[in-house]
């Protein structure tokens, strides 16, 4: 995905882009970079390396690998509060549309495919776990945070560091969990 958002692009100005943006659909200027997060994501980078050579090696890369691996490090590190995450998701509860703002942010048709794709893959191996125990779209991310979308009705943010097997948040998790059993937003009912 990070060499398809670079499109020719440096890193620092793909880096540029997607923190634009970032602050832009969460309307806040203060979200920035955690280098220490990603000088750690970079340092255990092996698996990632050898998976994006692997593609690269399959002309699925058009970018260098080293650069890529770069921009998708930083990419994870943004750091962001809850409130800020939640937020920033809000353009995927209403068909690409921000409601607080009246923005178009994406097409609904756009907006679709994202919440379809975190909930068929933004928990890694544990996606099919968390869509059958929370049954929301999801994204997790290496910090312990949670992105959840609850289509019409909210954007959900969680936040634990404790991280499973399968490296999510285990107490984030549990929350929404928990949540969506009190609330009945699960897409699949109750």
């Amino acid at each position: 995905m990070v060499d398809a958002i670079m499109m020719g692009h440096a890193p620092k100005e793909t880096l540029a882009e997607i923190l634009n943006f970032v602050r832009f659909i969460s309307n806040d200027n203060s979200i920035c970079f955690d280098h220490i997060v990603a000088a750690s994501e970079m340092a255990h980078r092996d698996r990632n390396a050898s998976l994006a050579h692997f593609m690269k090696a399959f002309g699925r890369l058009r970018h260098d690998v080293d650069k890529v691996l770069g921009t998708y490090f930083h990419q994870c590190s943004i750091a962001m509060s809850c409130e800020q995450l939640a937020r920033a998701g809000l353009f995927l509860v209403s068909d690409g549309v921000d409601k607080t703002t009246g923005i178009r942010v994406v097409s609904a048709q756009r907006a679709r495919r994202i919440n379809s794709l975190m909930m068929m893959c933004g928990h890694y191996d544990g996606s099919g776990e968390f869509a059958y125990r929370v049954g929301l779209p999801g994204k997790s991310g290496v910090g312990g945070g949670i992105l959840a979308i609850a289509p019409g009705k909210g954007s959900i943010a969680v936040w634990s560091p404790g991280l499973d097997k399968l490296g999510n948040s285990y107490l984030g998790t549990r929350a929404l969990e928990r949540f969506v059993q009190h609330t009945g937003w699960s897409v699949f009912g109750h």
